[in-house]
């Protein structure tokens, strides 16, 4: 993947993303990048390019940037995703729902206190 040459990471509508192998030194000067970081947030999908850092000198000395270079959206929500849109929101939900039945049924006298010991 050739970054350098304007070739896009995000391939099949956005369903395959290809950013691997970027962080290796070896492939800096043939992809023109340092590596991609994914990032997933309750507002969408970012891909951020990571610019080569050759060291402390040399970007003090070339007055380079050592923060991400490029910033991609490729994926907005229509509305922020909530812990309740999660798998693990979806469990919580459901034990929340669990313990309101047996609450209702200790109220209604179905389920007894223990006895002391």
């Amino acid at each position: 993947m050739r970054a350098s040459a304007g070739e896009s990471p995000i391939k099949a509508n956005g369903r395959y993303l290809l950013i691997d192998g970027g962080f290796c030194r070896a492939y800096h000067d043939r992809t023109g990048i340092a590596g991609y970081t994914l990032i997933f947030s309750s507002r969408g999908m970012r891909l951020v390019a990571h610019s080569p850092f050759a060291g402390k000198e040399a970007a003090i000395r070339e007055n380079r940037d050592i923060l991400a270079a490029t910033d991609v959206v490729f994926e907005r929500m229509n509305r922020r995703m909530l812990v309740c849109d999660t798998d693990e929101g979806h469990a919580l939900t459901e034990r929340m729902h669990e313990l309101k039945r047996l609450l209702d049924a200790y109220r209604a006298g179905v389920i007894k206190e223990p006895n002391e010991f």
